[in-house]
């Protein structure tokens, strides 16, 4: 475990419009105002697909890094995210738990790949001044990409 106090700075609230790409607006919002880490506390909104990471059975090894993903059509539901300094702009990391309008709003919760935004979809932009946040691929997380930063 590492941890440290951040320092936060502006707080921002935008609205992400039908037919907007999820990850690209948030980072493109990030990027307007020139917030390179910061955190999203919470967001809601429809979305008319989401890509996230899952599968629709039982993974052979329930401790690996899923490889699979599975696509939410026609969902409404929350999210929390972090934002890192990434080599091309913002890098948002984004889990959420969204319900599926035709499935008798079947649940489904884990990391975004990607998706559509349907209806307006409201979010709040907590920019963090130190320390700085990045990811970088962590041995001990199955070489996953995971937030990092200078802890001392």
């Amino acid at each position: 475990m590492f941890a440290a106090e951040i320092v936060t700075g502006r707080t921002f609230i935008a609205v992400l419009e039908p037919g907007d790409d999820v990850l690209g607006a948030l980072a493109s919002a990030c990027a307007q105002f020139g917030v390179g880490s910061a955190y999203i506390p919470v967001f809601f909104g429809a979305f008319t697909e989401l890509t996230i990471v899952g599968a629709e059975h039982p993974p052979p090894d329930e401790d690996d890094p899923l490889q699979e993903s599975v696509v939410v059509r026609n969902s409404e539901g929350l999210g929390s995210a972090t934002v890192a300094r990434g080599p091309e702009g913002p890098q948002v990391h984004l889990h959420v738990s969204v319900g599926a309008k035709g499935d008798s709003a079947r649940a489904t919760a884990g990391h975004v790949l990607g998706g559509t935004v349907q209806y307006p979809t409201e979010v709040v932009i907590t920019e963090i001044l130190s320390p700085e946040l990045s990811r970088q691929p962590n041995d001990r997380a199955r070489g996953l990409v995971t937030l990092t930063f200078d802890a001392s």
